[in-house]
């Protein structure tokens, strides 16, 4: 095995944890793994042995000891330029930190060890070539795998995770805005669609339908486009509930007690309908019943009644209003091409949702927070409990949940009610023995349920400037060092640190961005022109209209 071009020597004090040493100028970068020839005892304690000790560069430092601070203070001073001195500009000493990462045998880079002896000082340090690098990374596992990236300071080195710790041990993707998670997420999607693998993507903002106008890239696969369409069923009816009572001021106990006679009362005629279609119903039960007429000596007062039936008046104009909204964003002139339909029942026909070569992309758009979280605690519930019936009528899965900090808020949100929190929680301890994986992207790690994300076996941190992010994701991630989350603030789009299951240990990355899968349907806005196209536009002109109206009012 080769082990490297010469770089470097090690200095100073050493440990078995970590070591620094004087780097060759422009010889290595930041995040740049390494390799130290060294003796060790033996393992029978008596002899010694020759191993190849393995590092990541996590600090660089750059010093020239002739060129004092009291000498640039007077170059600063009297505008002398440094050429014009007897001052040395080619003594620059570059002094490196390593994490120590483990040890293997010089021949063999399958089986790591940890290093239980210090690395001697003196020792020659190695830029290891691009072949042996991929090797370490990817040890004795040859289970498949699927490109993520490459490492961030060596462009000739592949990142490759291992794809069955995604798809059953769940994973997180923590960004601030544009620091490029929803590019990881469609990298591995990507690479979920060409080997087939089943997959429920929960999308708020339509990051993802670039994936269907680029479907042709996926023969393998088809692409599924859902708005939502809940459905009550007896199973589901207290999530009916919940939407009442947070879309209203909440109801009295006697206004509870109406709601279940009512329930109990109303004859269905579809054993599934629509949400809005059953508070209608619900209504017209109420105006025929003769609780209006108080004949009852045990019925609610009429003014109970009535106001239930305001509350559900209410109720049911937001869900009107919220699926004019969803409706509006899909027929806009960029996105009428695509081909939405009702989501269906995931209790009655799962397989719409889940199925072999097949991803179901569920656009949430215009719903407000309660809505969308119902909605995703339905079909993840519904699904999650296909998958651990065990009556196998839907393959295991992934589902991405992007924005995952509105469905599993932390309780310093106040929102820890929120429907979607249980469901996800359930799926987050136990479906890895009934094959139902997640995918959590989210922009805002501190807002997330802390107990929930720390059961992500494995993360993708990309830039993060907020302090409590940062602090954050060092108390979920085990093994991020305190060197690597220094690293946060100063990434640039798609560079990040990935840890856990999924790779050997943390690496510094850089994801490949698959321009091929952004859809131009949505993107930045050219505000600046919509305000000067808006001057010439129907609306425009009626409102126009209207202000001259006015101001030919008398005053009064």
């Amino acid at each position: 095995m080769a082990i490297g071009k010469h770089i470097g020597t090690v200095v100073g004090n050493t440990s078995p944890q970590e070591f620094r040493f004087f780097l060759r100028s422009y010889a290595a970068k930041l995040g740049d793994l390494v390799n130290v020839k060294v003796e060790i005892p033996a393992d029978d304690g008596d002899s010694r042995q020759q191993v190849l000790v393995w590092g990541r560069i996590v600090e660089l430092g750059r010093f020239n000891p002739f060129l004092p601070a009291e000498a640039g203070q007077e170059l600063a001073e009297e505008g002398l330029e440094l050429l014009d001195t007897v001052l040395s500009l080619s003594r620059d000493q570059i002094e490196g930190r390593v994490l120590v990462l483990g040890r293997t045998a010089l021949d063999d880079t399958k089986n790591m060890q940890p290093l239980s002896y210090p690395v001697t000082p003196g020792s020659e340090v190695y830029r290891p070539p691009a072949t042996t690098v991929k090797a370490i990374l990817t040890g004795d596992d040859d289970s498949h795998r699927l490109r993520l990236g490459t490492l961030i300071g060596r462009k000739d080195v592949e990142v490759t995770i291992k794809t069955n710790a995604i798809v059953a041990r769940h994973m997180a993707i923590l960004a601030m805005t544009g620091g490029g998670k929803t590019v990881a997420s469609r990298r591995i999607i990507r690479e979920l669609l060409e080997i087939g693998y089943p997959l429920l993507i929960l999308d708020p903002h339509g990051d993802y339908l670039g994936i269907w106008e680029n479907r042709d890239k996926f023969p393998r696969s088809e692409i599924k486009l859902y708005y939502p369409h809940l459905t009550v069923r007896e199973t589901n009816i207290d999530l009916v509930g919940y939407l009442i009572e947070q879309m209203t001021q909440g109801f009295t106990d006697p206004q509870k007690e109406v709601f279940r006679d009512v329930l109990e009362r109303t004859e269905r005629r579809e054993p599934d309908m629509s949400v809005g279609a059953l508070i209608t119903l619900l209504l017209q039960k109420l105006q025929a019943s003769d609780h209006e007429n108080g004949r009852s000596k045990n019925s609610p007062s009429l003014a109970t009644v009535r106001a239930f039936m305001g509350g559900l008046r209410i109720i049911k104009q937001y869900l009107a209003a919220m699926e004019k909204a969803n409706l509006r964003l899909r027929s806009q002139p960029t996105m009428s091409r695509f081909p939405f339909e009702p989501m269906p029942d995931p209790a009655n026909n799962p397989t719409g949702f889940v199925r072999p070569n097949q991803a179901a992309i569920v656009y949430l758009g215009g719903y407000d927070h309660i809505t969308q979280s119902t909605v995703v605690a339905v079909l993840l519930k519904e699904l999650f409990e296909h998958r651990a019936s065990m009556e196998n009528r839907i393959p295991p899965f992934l589902a991405v949940l992007e924005e995952a900090h509105n469905f599993i808020p932390s309780r310093t949100e106040g929102q820890s009610d929120t429907p979607s929190v249980e469901v996800i929680k359930k799926i987050i301890t136990e479906g890895r023995k009934f094959g139902t994986g997640l995918l959590l992207v989210s922009q805002r790690p501190s807002r997330l349920d802390e107990t929930t994300l720390s059961q992500c076996n494995t993360f993708l941190i990309f830039r993060l400037v907020n302090p409590r992010d940062q602090s954050f994701v060092e108390k979920v991630m085990e093994n991020l060092s305190r060197e690597d989350s220094r690293l946060l603030p100063g990434f640039g789009p798609g560079q990040g640190i990935i840890s856990g299951q999924a790779v050997r240990f943390p690496l510094v990355i850089q994801v490949d961005f698959d321009s091929d899968l952004q859809t131009k349907a949505i993107g930045d806005e050219n505000f600046l022109q919509a305000a000067q196209d808006w001057l010439h536009s129907p609306e425009a002109q009626q409102s126009s209209r209207t202000d001259a109206l006015l101001q030919e009012l008398p005053e009064h």
